[in-house]
Order: structure tokens, then C-alpha cells, then sequence
């Protein structure tokens, strides 16, 4: 018989948290647990259901397709109707001779992963699937010692032997058969044959498994020139030969649904990879040069979507006024940087905390990088005239609450923007502007009159992002007290006086550092700023106001950053400058 839940939250009379072990995993359905844990709703449930009927797929599958429930809930159930326990291993490192206990083949069949070996002998293995004692018997099996299982998403398992038993050296294996090649062979190599094949597929393979960001494909007078832009930082690259240019370059544009035959004007395309079942989005774009096709492959990893705001860069305080902006009504909120800021993740996470299943919310990107659930997004398509302008103008008859338009770039997206935050939507956009006092002057270069800024803009966030110091090798700085002291500006007086350097270790890549993250600058903007902004919006005005009423700049937040040991003064003098 179904439980039934009333309006305060009770079921069958009972609250969950009053008797844990009568809702646990072991005792109900998914399907009920997530119901009575509050993970989802009957509604989509019952959705989710006749989905998984209709595609003959489990009911997991079907709550991940829909995007209803995150898989790693899914997993938390897993593990306790298993008595196993719950680990996340999408960051984890497996030493080399852990991982040599299981073949790939046996990895992959199973859904298992060794992880690591305890001081007793036995063997911590993650498992995909749990829930089905065939998987754990055959690792048992095979191993022949002690194991101890932990439960982790399907996804991540794949994902993980994915990414540990693709080995750094298979792309520089494929470079080297294609260097040993004659040049005759070289020159008959087309973009269907092998090695081009293999090439490509490898060299995306590597950046997924390496965290790169992207790729670049740079033909250079007698050589082609691969690079990896990963963290930030833009390697030297691998070298191939130039007559495999032609062919390496029709390759990826056939990926990417681009015409081969066109190789005088830019062209943009798009590619699907499924790296052990997780797709990876491909952004490729070419452009003419002296040398041939310059081709930069963006990668876009929605399994690396960050969408909390502590994880972006955002303190307590920080993220506090910015949610209370985002509660207001109507107005206009700005994120501005450079390409490549992290200014589309910081949009995404604003409106993961938008209650998008009460209000309506839409968007208008180029292009629409990651999916979210309940809001309807919209890619600009210039060639047929589908601009952000023409697009925000149709939208505004779509009785919208929410507005994220990807880029303010014109002078009528910025017209229609602030004419849809006067007549009660919220928008959200992005400018490019060196700081976040730079964005007032750009809006009224771009044909906004000053005397409606303070009407209708709410505030503005300008960022940047910084490599992290791996904290498994990172090092105390010997000379802190002496750098901090002849800084240009005063050290705050809640900061440790101590600076940290990279180290380097096999979590690294022996570089020091590992990941990202965002250093910000926020203005508030409230009635103080009417005047100077209407009468002369002159930046040395409006800075000395942000600074009487506690604003922040960039450069004192990554300072603050780098005393708490997430990052270095080097990596903050990179992207910024002191204010």
C-alpha cells in the first residue's frame, strides 16, 4: 500500500526524521525514498515511470535523463540498500600499481574501479551498480583477497576508468607512427584513413581525461602545432608534420558539421562525444590564416559544471548580497571579464537559484552551453537573423519573470535589456569590461541613457580565474612577512600573514597546481550612486563612493585568497592589477 503525505510533511502520519529507519533505503522503494526524503516529487516520479516503461530503461536512468534527481542521490540509495558506502571519485587519483589489479576490460564490464589498498590487504573498489552481487563476485573472483565495496554513480565509474586507463602516452604514440611515416604517405593521408582517425579521437579523449579547456590547432610555416590550454595556461603543444594538415583539419571540420570544401571564410560547428557515457560538447571554430585553418576546439563538460557559488569564489557575505539581488523583481545584474572568466558558469549557478518551477525564466546564449531544467533556452542564430536583439524583443512577449541574455554587445540589445528590467523582468547579462566600475561608462558608450542606469541597475560582478594551489603539495613561502609588508596596498587585518608557493606531485602533473577558481569584485549599486552617475559619471567619483560604501576590488579579494593558501600573488598579478 502507498504511503500518503500530508500538507505538513508527514507520512502516514509520521515525520521521516522521527523514525529514520522506517524510510530508510533498505526498507522502501527508490521511487518512495525519494518521495519521502523530498529528492523529488510524486509528479515527477510518476513522469519519470512511464518514461522508463516507454524506453525500457531502469528508473535511474530515466530520473538522470530528465534531470529530475542528481545521479549521486541516486547513489546515496544505492549504497544503503547495499550497506555499502557512498564515495565521490571524480577527483580521485589512483596510483598506477592499484590500478594494474583490474584490467581495463574487467573495469569496464563490471563498472568497478580499484581505488586504493588498506594497511590490512584488502582491496576499496567502487562500484557503478551495487545493487547487482554479480559485478562484486567476479571482482572477487578475480582478485582472489579481501575487497571492500563503496558505491559511486554510474557515470562516474565510467568516467574514472575512463580517465585513468587512457594513458598519457597513446597520443604521443599516435604522433610518433604519424612522424615515422614517409612523405609520400604523409601526402596520401586523408582525413578518413587511420591515423587521422585515431588522432583526433585520441587528442579529444586526452583533453577530457586531462581537464583541458581547450585545443588549438595552430598551422605554423612548416610545421602544425597542437596546444592544450589547460587551468587557464596555454602549453607549448605537441609538433606533426605539415602534410597532415589538410587532412587533420577536413577531419575535425567533418565533426563538426562544417563545410570542407570552404577554407577562406570562419566557420563555427559543433560535436557530441561520448566519453564513457558522458557526453562531452564540442565548440570548434576556424579561421583563415597565413599559414592555413587555425582551428581552437572548446570543451564543454557538463559533468564539470560548478553551480555553488563558494566554489566559484564567492565568500559568505558575497554570496549573500548577490542571492538578495536575484530575489529582487525587476532590474538589471551584470557579470563582466574577459572570454574565458568562468562569466557563463557564474550566469548558470545564478539561476540554479532561481525557483524556475514559480517563475518563468528564459534565455538567450551563443550558444546555449549546458541544459537546465524547467527553462527555456534559446540559441542565437545571426545567419537567419535570430540575434541577441531580435531574440530579448520576442521574448518579451513570451511573459517572461527572468531574462539571462548571453551578451550585451550592441547598442539595441542594451536599449531592449533596460527597457525589459523598466517594465518589471528581471534580466541577467554580460559585458566585457576590465571591472565592474567600467561597466556604467560601457552601457551609456553602447546608447544607454545615464539618467536610466540608476533606475534599473541592480549591480554588477566582475571576475577573473586563478589556477589552485594543489593542496596535496602546496608549501609555506619563506618570504611572506617581507612580500606582504612591500605590497601596494595594505594586507586586511583579518588576513593571515602567510603566503604559500607550489610544490609539485603526481596529483599535479607536478605543476603546483590543480583547478580554478574565481576572484570577484561586486558593486552594489543603491540611490547614493544616482547623482555621480547622472551628472557625470565620472569613474574617479564613482570609485571613491564604492570605496566609502565597502566595495571591494578585485586585487584585495585574490589577495585575501592567496593568505588563505588557495592561491599565489603570481597568479593574481597575471590576470589583474592593483585598483
Amino acid at each position: 500500500m502507498e504511503s500518503t503525505i500530508d500538507a505538513h510533511g508527514l507520512i502516514d502520519g509520521v515525520d521521516p526524521a522521527d523514525d529514520p529507519l522506517r524510510f530508510s533505503a533498505k526498507k522502501i522503494s527508490l521511487e518512495h525514498w525519494l518521495v519521502v526524503w523530498g529528492h523529488a516529487t510524486s509528479a515527477q516520479v510518476d513522469l519519470a515511470e512511464r518514461e522508463a516503461r516507454r524506453k525500457r530503461i531502469t528508473l535511474a536512468d530515466s530520473l538522470r535523463g530528465l534531470q529530475f534527481v542528481d545521479p549521486r542521490v541516486v547513489a546515496s540509495y544505492i549504497a544503503q540498500r547495499s550497506g555499502t558506502e557512498a564515495a565521490d571519485i571524480r577527483k580521485l587519483i589512483v596510483p598506477p600499481d592499484v590500478l594494474a589489479l583490474i584490467p581495463r576490460e574487467l573495469a569496464l564490464r563490471h563498472l568497478a574501479l580499484p581505488l586504493r589498498i588498506e594497511q590490512d590487504g584488502s582491496v576499496v573498489v567502487a562500484l557503478g551498480n551495487a545493487l547487482d552481487v554479480t559485478h562484486g563476485d567476479a571482482i572477487e573472483q578475480h582478485l582472489r583477497r579481501p575487497v571492500r565495496f563503496v558505491t559511486s554513480t554510474e557515470g562516474d565509474v565510467r568516467e574514472s576508468i575512463s580517465r585513468h586507463y587512457i594513458q598519457a602516452g597513446l597520443l604521443e604514440n599516435t604522433v610518433d607512427e604519424i612522424l615515422s611515416m614517409d612523405a609520400a604517405t604523409l601526402a596520401a593521408t586523408s582525413e578518413t584513413d587511420a591515423p587521422m582517425v585515431r588522432l583526433v579521437d585520441e587528442l579529444l579523449l586526452h583533453a577530457i581525461s586531462h581537464g583541458v579547456s581547450d585545443i588549438h590547432i595552430q598551422p605554423e610555416e612548416r610545421i602544425l602545432r597542437i596546444r592544450a590550454r589547460k587551468d587557464g595556461i596555454l602549453n607549448e603543444g605537441l609538433l606533426v608534420p605539415k602534410e597532415v594538415q589538410n587532412a587533420l583539419t577536413a577531419r575535425i571540420k567533418i565533426l563538426g558539421g562544417m563545410d570542407i570544401t570552404e577554407t577562406r571564410l570562419p566557420q563555427a560547428g559543433r560535436y557530441n562525444f561520448d566519453a564513457g557515457s558522458r557526453p562531452v560538447d564540442f565548440r570548434f571554430s576556424s579561421l583563415p590564416t597565413s599559414f592555413g585553418e587555425s582551428l581552437v576546439l572548446r570543451l564543454l563538460d557538463r559533468s564539470n559544471l560548478q553551480l555553488d557559488l563558494v566554489s566559484l569564489g564567492f565568500d559568505g557575505q558575497m554570496q549573500g548580497q548577490f542571492l538578495n539581488l536575484l530575489n529582487r523583481p525587476n532590474g538589471v545584474i551584470l557579470v563582466t571579464g574577459p572570454t574565458g572568466s568562468g562569466k557563463t558558469t557564474t550566469l548558470y549557478a545564478a539561476l540554479s537559484k532561481l525557483p524556475a518551477d514559480k517563475r518563468s525564466i528564459f534565455t538567450l546564449e551563443d550558444p546555449v552551453e549546458f541544459s537546465l531544467p524547467l527553462v527555456r533556452q534559446t540559441q542565437v542564430n545571426e545567419k537567419i537573423g535570430l540575434t541577441f536583439a531580435s531574440g530579448l524583443r520576442t521574448l518579451l512577449r513570451q511573459d517572461p519573470d527572468i531574462i539571462l541574455v548571453g551578451e550585451t554587445r550592441d547598442q539595441e540589445t542594451a536599449e531592449l535589456m533596460v527597457r525589459a528590467a523598466l517594465t518589471g523582468h528581471l534580466v541577467l547579462s554580460t559585458l566585457h569590461t576590465n571591472d565592474a566600475l567600467g561597466a556604467i561608462p560601457r552601457l551609456v558608450d553602447l546608447g544607454v541613457p545615464s539618467y536610466l542606469l540608476p533606475a534599473c541597475l541592480l549591480g554588477v560582478l566582475s571576475q577573473r580565474l586563478v589556477r589552485l594551489l594543489c593542496p596535496a603539495c602546496k608549501e609555506p613561502h619563506p618570504n611572506a612577512e617581507a612580500i606582504l609588508s612591500n605590497l601596494p596596498i595594505p594586507v586586511p587585518q583579518d588576513c593571515p600573514r602567510e603566503l604559500w608557493k607550489p610544490g609539485g606531485c603526481d596529483r599535479c602533473n607536478n605543476s603546483g597546481y590543480r583547478g580554478r577558481v574565481g576572484i570577484v569584485e561586486f558593486l552594489i549599486l543603491d540611490p547614493d550612486y544616482h547623482q555621480v552617475i547622472t551628472e557625470s559619471n565620472d569613474p574617479t567619483k564613482l570609485l571613491k563612493l564604492a570605496r566609502e560604501k565597502g566595495f571591494v576590488p578585485m586585487f584585495q579579494d585574490g589577495l585575501r585568497k592567496c593568505t588563505q593558501g588557495l592561491t599565489t600573488l603570481e597568479e593574481i598579478y597575471r590576470v589583474t592589477t592593483v585598483a
